[in-house]
C-alpha cells in the first residue's frame, strides 16, 4: 500500500470567471466543474469588485462535492488590486457593504476603493498580495518600496489575515519578482500562496 501524500492539496484562491471583464473567460459553472474534475477540494472566484459568479459557483461546487470559497477582487484607487477571501458571515456582510458603498458613487465598470475606507470593513476577510496588479507585486517591478506596500495590507488585515501570493505563468522577470516576493513574506514571517490568477 502505498503511503498518503503529506502535502496539501492545492485549491485556486485567485481564479477569476467570465464575469470579470477581460480578465477570466470561464462561466463560474465551469471553473467548479473543472476545479472537480481535477479533484481539488475548493474553489474560490475572485471576479473585479463583485460576487457577480459567486452564486452560481457556490451551487455548482456544492454539487460537485468541492467547497466554495467566496471572494473579490479590490480594485483600489491607486491602480492596484488584490483579492479577498470571507471567512465569517461578518466578512461576507463587510465585504459586500464595501463593495456597494464603491458601486454606489462610481459610474458603470468605473468603481474603485481608497485605502482608508478598508480598515472599516476588513474584519472577517483575508487578503492576498495580489498578481502584477497587487500592491507589493506593482513595487517590486516598478523599483518602489514593496516592503510598505505590504505593510499598509498587514496594517489594514491584520498580519494573520495576510497571505502573499506568487505565481508562475511564463513571464519574463517572474522569477526574480516570485524571489522578491518570497523575501518579503519571510522578512514578515508571512506564508506563501501560490495561485493560478
Amino acid at each position: 500500500m502505498a503511503a498518503a501524500s503529506s502535502s496539501p492539496a492545492y485549491v485556486e484562491l485567485h481564479a477569476r470567471s467570465a464575469f470579470s471583464f477581460l480578465r477570466g473567460a470561464s462561466l463560474p459553472e465551469e471553473l467548479a466543474r473543472t476545479a472537480a474534475s481535477l479533484g481539488l477540494p475548493a474553489l474560490a472566484v475572485c471576479d473585479r469588485m463583485g460576487l457577480y459568479g459567486a452564486p452560481r459557483v457556490f451551487d455548482t461546487a456544492r454539487e460537485q462535492g468541492i467547497r466554495p470559497i467566496i471572494g473579490a477582487e479590490l480594485a483600489m484607487d491607486d491602480g492596484s488590486a488584490f483579492p479577498v477571501l470571507v471567512r465569517s458571515r461578518e466578512g461576507y456582510r463587510n465585504l459586500c457593504r464595501l463593495l456597494s458603498q464603491a458601486h454606489l458613487r462610481a459610474a458603470k465598470n468605473e468603481a474603485t476603493l481608497r485605502w482608508e475606507e478598508l480598515p472599516e470593513f476588513a474584519s472577517g476577510l483575508i487578503a492576498l498580495s495580489g498578481d502584477r496588479e497587487g500592491p507589493a507585486l506593482r513595487a517590486i517591478r516598478g523599483g518602489r518600496d514593496a516592503d510598505a506596500a505590504l505593510r499598509r495590507l498587514l496594517q489594514t488585515f491584520g498580519a494573520s489575515h495576510v497571505y502573499v501570493e506568487i505565481q508562475r505563468q511564463r513571464l519574463r522577470g517572474e522569477t526574480r519578482w516570485n524571489q522578491a516576493l518570497q523575501d518579503l513574506a519571510a522578512a514578515h514571517r508571512l506564508p506563501l500562496l501560490a495561485t493560478g490568477g
